[in-house]
């Protein structure tokens, strides 16, 4: 009812949120009170005595309000950086993955060739050249949409990075198992370096490189 609506808003003081969650939370409050206060009717207690009474059964009011502007400022973040980097960034790894995998099925395969005096000249290491080649198409597409969003740069810079970053994380994960086996460490040790510099952080530049005309601030939306 509007005029629990308002004993609420007495009671509570101002949200200071979005005029429509504010008139929302006040019209559930005041649906809660009027609920409680219609209970108590039942039970023969008069109408004046029935609101104050279900008025009274919040003990903090200001620590109810503190509560609620918490958990809507925390959504809100929540919110936020959901539009702005995990879909992108999410989006952006699985367009990689993507464009990986059909390379790996249909597109040619490019050998890089290294000398190691333990293994002779052979395919040491397998990495395709197509895939490198179009990851700043990948970027590009990810720092725009974080920007479009409304994302800050280092959004749009993260969002842009997100199969590099993953790619990093992966092999720091892999590490302590290599460590963890026995003889030859230094060159096991020397392979997951090559590795991770060409998996992870040689893919960092073209990523960067398709981002880097779109990072910018967000104009603000009208």
């Amino acid at each position: 009812m509007p005029g629990n609506q308002r004993l609420v808003k007495e009671r509570l003081g101002e949200l200071r949120l979005a005029p429509g969650r504010e008139e929302e939370i006040l019209r559930e409050l005041g649906e809660h009170l009027e609920d409680h206060a219609t209970a108590l009717e039942t039970r023969g207690v008069a109408r004046e005595e029935a609101v104050e009474e279900a008025l009274n059964s919040v003990s903090d009011w200001p620590g109810l309000r503190r509560d609620i502007v918490l958990a809507e400022t925390e959504e809100t973040t929540m919110n936020y950086r959901t539009k702005v980097l995990w879909l992108p960034a999410l989006c952006t790894l699985t367009l990689s993955n993507v464009l990986l995998a059909l390379m790996q099925i249909f597109g040619p395969l490019t050998h890089f060739y290294w000398l190691n005096p333990y293994m002779g000249m052979r395919p040491f290491y397998t990495f395709l050249v197509p895939w490198l080649i179009l990851q700043p198409v990948v970027g590009a597409v990810a720092a725009y949409w974080s920007r479009r969003a409304g994302g800050a740069v280092r959004h749009q810079l993260l969002a842009a990075l997100a199969p590099a970053i993953a790619l990093l994380g992966l092999f720091a994960l892999v590490l302590p198992f290599m460590l963890g086996e026995h003889g030859g460490h230094h060159i096991r040790l020397s392979a997951y370096l090559l590795m991770t510099a060409i998996w992870a952080l040689l893919p960092a530049l073209p990523l960067l490189i398709g981002a880097a005309p779109f990072l910018r601030k967000p104009q603000p939306q009208s």
